[in-house]
């Protein structure tokens, strides 16, 4: 099964840690009952008032021993079982990260919220798993019996009756807690989730929220959600406090046991009376280490719903590569590159409409292709398997021979993509540009910004390129953050680019100057240029118009209007009235 995946690996690369562990946590709690032991001899011994204080130097010496013994055992467990976990965390990060980062943007059933959900909840309740139910469990059960073991030496029977006890404490309550919690857990665990989701989608269009004027309705309803989940913990916390109670009525019974073992072992001449308060006092540091199994077991629940999701995100991640081909290094020319679709059919998993439907051309390096649609004909779907990051149903996608699925490791060196909303990390200018190449210097940056035409306004600055962009770039204007992202582009220095609706939102004189400056920043590289107007079509060397999936006519500016009253009908529209604005 896939989640012992998570869990085996892990203890068996790290089982000298683990065994590190239970040691630590036997000597703890072996130098807490030896503690016990020797402060109930030493207060049974003192009370006799012996006739010199050597008879009570050793117990006094062995006290103090024990007592600092506790304390460094119990640090000392504290930090190998913290480092063993965080070693473990780590590496389940990295392997989560490794799932979930080729996959971003494809066909993931996920969302946002859920993968959040997973970063943010699962991989910690997989932290929770091992170090307050897997080691604390093993612990006990060690525990348990080297504790039965060590009362059989002194009596059989008595050693019976305390494993009963035990076993109450160690087996049936934490079995009845788990089964009675299971469903407590699933349905705090699914609640928050809930929240997650909705928090998540709330925050993505938190714009939406105030400018519909449903705020209050939107935290109203959150409040609902957090209380029900406040409802949930009261609940669990009630039911934790009547368990402990019913484990408190067994350590009474225990307690009680033990007094008459020992009195009995007494009567017997079996045991000096000085022994009594020691073995009654032993107990109490064993209920200590005993008492919290029932608690760590009845949490495995809420761990294992979150095994599952992560599982289930595993699964879907290798659902996902067994539809796509292994990845391989890109060897070809990173300077002339030929795309090639041929026969290519997608559709979406869950869909039974095709998104694109035998869909067939090519371009050479330096052609540059508009693609043209209404909303849902299959434009953004396109782009996404050119970038790999989607695999065709049927057909092929191809860059210079390579299936455009087997090279995504390599796709940053071939294609960049400027699209409708560019996003600006709240930094500098200058950390901003090299985001695309990290390594380009001084002189590059001014350079690339120089084609865009913002050099000079930059340098106006106070502060130049160590200008903040502020949060989401709102330091500059809607075409200025354009530029930025093309001067971006530039700097990665890619044969081929993708521009997806880089002008929506623009006034028609700052996309007239954008398109401008996109044509001749850009000259000589592969252009693939999504829109929904025709704005700019003369400086294509092909257009197509998408349908439903499907191709419906294409060819070259002048062709198309000269052979398609439909294309000419839909120029006069759109061109008109953006020339003359411009004008």
């Amino acid at each position: 099964m896939r989640q012992r995946d998570w869990i085996v690996p892990y203890v068996k690369q790290y089982k000298y840690r683990m065994l590190s562990i239970l040691l630590l946590s036997m000597l703890t709690v072996g130098s807490a009952g030896a503690l016990m032991f020797t402060s109930g001899y030493l207060i049974s011994k003192a009370s006799l008032q012996p006739e010199t204080i050597l008879l009570v130097y050793v117990p006094i010496v062995l006290v103090r021993a024990f007592g600092l013994g506790r304390s460094v055992f119990r640090y000392s467990e504290r930090l190998v079982s913290h480092d063993f976990i965080l070693r473990v965390l780590a590496k389940m990060r990295t392997r989560l990260y490794h799932l979930v980062e080729p996959k971003v943007g494809a066909s993931l059933r996920y969302k946002t919220g859920e993968i959040l959900g997973v970063l943010a909840e699962d991989i910690e309740g997989l932290q929770d798993l091992f170090l307050r139910t897997v080691l604390p469990t093993a612990s006990t059960l060690l525990l348990y019996i080297l504790t039965v073991i060590g009362l059989g030496f002194f009596s059989i029977p008595f050693a019976l009756l305390m494993a009963m006890y035990l076993f109450l404490l160690v087996v049936a309550m934490p079995l009845f807690s788990l089964f009675h919690m299971k469903a407590v857990h699933q349905a705090y665990k699914k609640q928050k989730n809930d929240v997650y989701q909705y928090v998540t989608d709330g925050f993505l269009g938190i714009s939406d929220w105030l400018m519909s004027g449903q705020k209050k309705n939107f935290f109203d309803r959150y409040y609902q959600m957090e209380q029900r989940l406040d409802q949930m913990g009261r609940r669990t916390k009630t039911w934790t406090y009547y368990r402990e109670f019913v484990g408190q009525l067994v350590i009474a019974a225990m307690i009680v046991s033990m007094i008459c073992f020992a009195a009995s072992l007494v009567s017997n001449d079996q045991l000096a009376g000085v022994f009594i308060a020691a073995f009654v006092l032993v107990v109490f540091p064993l209920s200590e280490a005993l008492l919290p199994v029932s608690n760590a077991v009845e949490k495995y629940p809420r761990y294992e719903e979150s095994l599952n999701r992560v599982t289930q995100l595993e699964n879907e991640c290798a659902e996902s590569v067994s539809g796509v081909n292994k990845q391989e290094a890109y060897t070809a020319s990173l300077s002339d590159i030929t795309i090639n679709m041929n026969g290519l059919h997608f559709s979406y998993e869950g869909d039974t409409m095709e998104a694109l439907k035998d869909v067939t051309f090519s371009a050479k390096q330096g052609k540059k292709i508009a693609i043209i649609g209404k909303s849902g004909a299959g434009k953004s779907t396109l782009l996404k398997l050119l970038q790999g990051v989607l695999s065709p149903t049927n057909g092929t996608v191809s860059i210079n021979g390579f299936e455009a699925s087997a090279i995504t490791n390599d796709t940053p060196k071939l294609i960049s993509v400027l699209n409708q909303n560019p996003y600006l990390f709240y930094t500098s200018v200058a950390n901003n540009l090299l985001l695309a190449n990290e390594h380009a210097s001084e002189e590059e940056i001014i350079e690339v910004m120089k084609k865009v035409k913002l050099h000079d306004y930059i340098r106006s600055l106070p502060d130049g390129y160590n200008t903040s962009v502020h949060e989401t770039g709102q330091r500059f204007s809607g075409g200025e953050r354009q530029r930025i992202a093309l001067a971006r582009v530039l700097l990665q220095d890619t044969p081929v680019v993708m521009l997806d609706e880089p002008t929506v939102g623009l006034d028609p004189i700052t996309e007239h100057d954008l398109l401008s400056t996109i044509f001749r920043t850009l000259e000589g590289k592969t252009l693939i240029w999504v829109t929904h107007h025709l704005v700019g079509m003369e400086n294509m060397d092909e257009i197509v118009f998408f349908e439903e999936g499907r191709i419906k006519m294409r060819g070259s500016h002048q062709e198309l209007l000269h052979e398609s009253e439909h294309y000419r009908k839909l120029y006069e529209l759109d061109h008109p009235m953006h020339l003359e604005e411009v004008k």
